[in-house]
């Protein structure tokens, strides 16, 4: 902002030609009125005081110039980025910043042969004071962070499942097994295939299956891992 009172004009973003009509005190006197010698002194204006534009003539109140602003943190394919935005709300900004950076990413630094392999992953959004207030990731980065928790379940079903199937061939005892069963996540498409066998007594056949996905999950697991699991 170039003035104190932090006012922008909400449609040109000029900060610099604001006027504002304001309640001047004036004391009368017998050569008229005299603002130096009144007592109130100065004059006063509020968020609801008219004001206007000069630079492109837009008018309104003063409330309508009051605009924060935000500073967006981007993180790319290419390295990290950041600007300010002026907006009303956090969701705004948030909005500024997504269509600044898709129709122009050059004004962020990146050089020509950036832009070649240039992919927006993030952008979180924080104010004057360092808070953020909002995160903005694209689906795919998304599920980049979340892939070490995703990879780590999976993991875990595995082991169970790997259990299970050690149980079936020592002929455990069918409570045991059915203690396996209830730790599987009632809601993956393999402990549904069990738990319906169990019931209709044809196990067997769901286990092979569940050693098909077994197999299956430890090769999603090795390529995760860029190795054998």
């Amino acid at each position: 902002m170039t003035n104190c009172f932090d006012l922008r004009c909400p449609k040109c973003g000029s900060s610099e030609e604001i006027d504002i009509s304001a309640a001047i005190w004036a004391r009368v006197t017998d050569d008229g009125t005299d603002t130096d010698l009144s007592d109130n002194g100065g004059h006063e204006w509020d968020d609801d005081s008219p004001a206007r534009c000069a630079a492109c003539t837009h008018s309104g109140k003063v409330g309508d110039f009051q605009q924060s602003e935000f500073m967006a943190y981007f993180r790319t394919t290419a390295g990290p980025a950041e600007d300010i935005f002026v907006a009303d709300t956090p969701e705004q900004a948030l909005e500024l910043a997504r269509k600044a950076f898709t129709e122009d990413p050059g004004k962020f630094g990146f050089s020509p042969a950036d832009c070649g392999y240039l992919r927006l992953q993030e952008i979180r959004i924080v104010n004057e004071h360092a808070k953020e207030l909002l995160e903005w990731m694209t689906d795919e980065y998304r599920l980049q962070v979340a892939a070490p928790q995703l990879l780590q379940a999976l993991e875990s079903q595995v082991e169970i499942t790997r259990r299970l199937i050690e149980a079936f061939d020592i002929d455990c005892l069918p409570e045991t097994i059915e203690d396996l069963i209830n730790t599987l996540d009632r809601k993956s498409e393999s402990a549904r295939t069990v738990l319906h066998a169990w019931e209709n007594s044809n196990l067997l056949a769901a286990l092979r299956d569940v050693g098909d996905a077994l197999t299956a999950a430890l090769k999603a697991i090795a390529d995760a891992k860029g190795g054998a699991a």
